[in-house]
């Protein structure tokens, strides 16, 4: 098996989300608060702060908002991307 390495790498000072299972894009200044999963349709993304700047806002209300963008992406008919920044 070979392993092929990130396209892109993130590293805002905003929390970011970054879609499981794809190897495009990856945030590694980045903790992990958690999973959300799309109520549409089940994609998962891990989304968490910047290590060394924190974030404003706290897990809940970073998911909350995260949940906002994936609900637009569906309302527009428009895939979700591998990667979003979560404004704070």
């Amino acid at each position: 098996m070979s392993y092929q390495g990130y396209d892109k790498k993130i590293d805002p000072l905003c929390p970011v989300a970054v879609k499981m299972g794809q190897t495009t894009v990856h945030a590694p200044s980045h903790e992990t608060w958690g999973v959300v999963t799309c109520d549409a349709c089940g994609d998962k993304l891990f989304i968490g702060p910047n290590r060394i700047h924190g974030s404003r806002i706290n897990a809940q209300e970073g998911a909350k908002r995260l949940e906002t963008l994936l609900a637009e992406d569906h309302r527009r008919n428009r895939p979700h991307a591998d990667s979003y920044e979560i404004p704070d």
